[in-house]
């Protein structure tokens, strides 16, 4: 298993600690007040460093979370304009549907450019709905006697 640089940290300040209780020890049957004064400041330099270091440790695992948790999220696309149509994109990756994102947020390929009787557009598969990049112009509509034929019966 590898050790992160904290859990070594942690491990030195242990062997730290043990050996810093083994001076202080020692030091209480000194009489040098001076060396007791400087073991003592020692000792709470040294537990000052270990809150420290603990609260490293705590930052580290905070952030690990909110980058896995980032990671999970799918990137959210942005709209770019196409002749008359406004497409989602990820990126360079699209045309997504918009309506298909904005209703149940998935991100769905609309088909490639084809001609319809309206104009070039996308279809997506999942809704049915066509995006017109550019309408046709339609012209006036002329009605003849033939055509009224199908009204008879």
């Amino acid at each position: 298993m590898e050790m992160t640089t904290v859990a070594v940290a942690m491990d030195l300040i242990g062997r730290a600690s043990k050996a810093l209780d083994s001076l202080r020890e020692r030091a209480k049957t000194s009489k040098d007040a001076e060396l007791k004064e400087n073991i003592s400041n020692l000792y709470d330099h040294f537990l000052d460093l270990k809150e420290t270091v603990l609260r490293i440790k705590e930052e580290n695992a905070e952030l690990r979370r909110t980058i896995a948790a980032q990671a999970e999220q799918p990137p959210k696309p942005e709209i770019r304009q196409f002749g008359e149509t406004h497409y989602y994109f990820v990126g360079e990756d699209g045309p997504f549907c918009q309506p298909c994102y904005d209703s149940h947020r998935k991100l769905v390929r609309l088909m490639p450019l084809q001609d319809y009787a309206g104009g070039p557009g996308r279809k997506c598969e999942v809704c049915s709905k066509v995006f017109f990049q550019s309408r046709r112009p339609m012209g006036p509509l002329s009605v003849t006697g033939d055509s009224l034929d199908i009204f008879r019966r």
